[in-house]
């Protein structure tokens, strides 16, 4: 019963979060980095006042130790939203980022120096496929809608900003599988503090987003413009999109704190079942309740995503798994 309150978090955040992400990004497709903002401030000012209790908390891995792992994590997050405003769907956002297997792998191999059995490079060889497919398929859908719905010029703008965002992708998912090295050599060397870690990777990236301070106030002008959200037909006075977005810095909260806790209350396997799940679901929500095209293509690739994931993760045990469990 236990671990069933961390499974309903996080699929329950995870999936909210990303609905609002999208309703976000399809009314405003610029304001990705005001969405990422509010939600590493959020973040960091619950971990502030609930976990660090205002700096009185004495740290139990130094700062020093954390500045890798946030200036990497906050790279990744920047550029995964940031794609959202480049026309790449949210169904094929959510498959690309499935792929982080593959990346895990080839850096793995390359940093880490470690080997791999045949299944797991057929795992990855089936999630490269599903990706490339899936790509695919939304390339000829790009360029058949800018054909339609734009001038030539218009047209090849709009699909050059497509493989741009494609491009996005591909290095956020090299980064992410360097994340989870950083975060592993972090972790080995000082112990998992997962509260403490989530308050200071996200405090420690704030000043980053000064980069991007204009955006961030041109779009908060733009939610604060937007009208107010009604309730049970009653004006509340709140702007929509900024009702929206809290919303959003709720559940990624949520999301992120039960996926923290999933982690430390239900085997490895479980863990993974529960993400793709969480994966697949925002998937199929994105298709039909904001009506993305999804051709029996992109289903094709779909399926080879996912099932390269669940044999990667050992869900249908070897001949040896099952000889060695008999024998215990």
């Amino acid at each position: 019963m236990s671990a069933l309150i961390p499974i309903g978090g996080t699929l329950t955040g995870c999936i909210g979060c990303m609905v609002f992400v999208e309703s976000l990004a399809k009314q405003d497709p610029g304001c990705m980095h005001l969405m990422t903002f509010a939600t590493f401030l959020f973040v960091a000012l619950e971990g502030l006042i609930f976990a660090s209790k205002f700096l009185t908390v004495k740290n139990r891995i130094p700062i020093r130790g954390y500045m890798q792992v946030a200036i990497v994590f906050f790279v990744v997050n920047v550029i995964n939203n940031w794609a959202l405003t480049f026309h790449v769907p949210v169904p094929l956002h959510i498959i690309f980022r499935s792929g982080s297997l593959l990346a895990s792998l080839l850096l793995g191999k390359l940093i880490l120096k470690r080997t791999y059995s045949l299944r797991k490079y057929i795992s990855v060889f089936l999630i490269t496929v599903g990706i490339i497919v899936c790509t695919l398929a939304d390339s000829g859908l790009e360029k058949k809608a800018a054909a339609t719905e734009h001038s030539q010029a218009d047209a090849t703008k709009h699909y050059i900003e497509w493989v741009i965002g494609i491009t996005m992708l591909s290095v956020a998912l090299l980064m992410s599988a360097y994340l989870g090295i950083c975060q592993e050599r972090l972790y080995s060397a000082y112990g998992k503090h997962s509260r403490e870690a989530m308050f200071y990777v996200h405090a420690l990236t704030l000043p980053g987003f000064a980069l991007f301070g204009n955006s961030i106030v041109h779009h908060a002008n733009m939610f604060s413009n937007s009208p107010h959200w009604t309730v049970l037909g009653f004006d509340s006075g709140v702007p929509i999109l900024w009702a929206q977005l809290f919303a959003t810095c709720v559940l990624q909260w949520v999301c992120i704190r039960f996926v923290y806790r999933l982690t430390s209350e239900v085997p490895s396997l479980t863990v993974t079942l529960v993400v793709t799940l969480r994966k697949f679901l925002s998937l199929l929500l994105s298709i039909w309740f904001f009506n993305n095209p999804f051709t029996p293509t992109h289903w094709v690739g779909t399926v080879l995503v996912f099932a390269g994931t669940l044999a990667f993760s050992d869900i249908w045990p070897t001949s040896k798994a099952k000889a060695k469990a008999k024998g215990e």
